[in-house]
C-alpha cells in the first residue's frame, strides 16, 4: 500500500516541515532553511539532522547512521568513463559532503557509447573537466570538483 501523494507535499508555516513517503508527520524534521548547510543536512545543535524529504529513499534503505557517515564523506572517483560516471552520479545523488572526479584522459569516440555526459563537441577535452559541470547539476548540495593531475599519496589523504 503506498502513501498518499498529499503526504509528500511541503507544508509551510513559519519554518518548513518536510515529510517523505516513509515517514509520518510525527517524525518529520523541522528545518529553518536559512541555516541549512551546503550538503542539504539541517543543523540542530551538534548533531546534523538529515533532510528526510530530500533523502527519504536512502534513509529507508540505509538508515540514519549510514546516512550520517555519508554526509561527512569527501569522495574521490578516479576514471570518468562509463562506470566511473555512473558511480559518480549515484554518489552525488546520495548526498555526500563533496565529490572529486579524476581522469587524466581526453574524450575519444569510443567514450561516447558508454559515458552519457560526453558529447561529440567534447572530443579531445579532459573527461573529468567535461563531466564535472554536468554532474554538479544533479545535486546542488554536493560540490563536485575535477582533478586532472597524477594522484599522489598526499592528495589521497583528503578523501574518505
Amino acid at each position: 500500500m503506498s502513501s498518499s501523494p498529499l503526504s509528500k507535499k511541503r507544508r509551510l508555516s513559519g519554518t518548513e516541515t518536510k515529510t517523505g513517503s516513509h515517514c509520518s508527520s510525527s517524525n518529520s524534521v523541522r528545518t529553518d532553511l536559512s541555516h541549512t548547510p551546503a550538503n542539504g543536512m539541517a543543523k540542530n545543535g551538534n548533531d546534523a539532522e538529515i533532510d528526510e524529504g530530500l533523502y527519504s529513499r536512502q534513509l529507508y534503505v540505509l538508515g540514519h547512521e549510514a546516512m550520517k557517515r555519508m554526509q561527512n564523506s569527501n569522495v574521490l572517483i578516479s576514471g570518468m568513463r562509463g562506470l566511473g560516471v555512473e558511480i559518480a552520479k549515484n554518489i552525488i545523488l546520495g548526498g555526500v559532503r563533496s565529490v572529486t572526479v579524476h581522469d587524466q584522459g581526453v574524450a575519444e569516440w569510443r567514450d561516447l557509447s558508454s559515458q552519457f555526459y560526453l558529447r561529440e563537441e567534447d572530443l579531445g577535452k579532459n573527461r573529468a573537466e567535461v563531466s564535472q559541470h554536468r554532474l554538479a547539476e544533479l545535486n546542488s548540495y554536493v560540490p563536485v570538483n575535477a582533478y586532472t593531475e597524477v594522484l599522489t599519496d598526499d592528495y589521497l589523504t583528503k578523501f574518505q
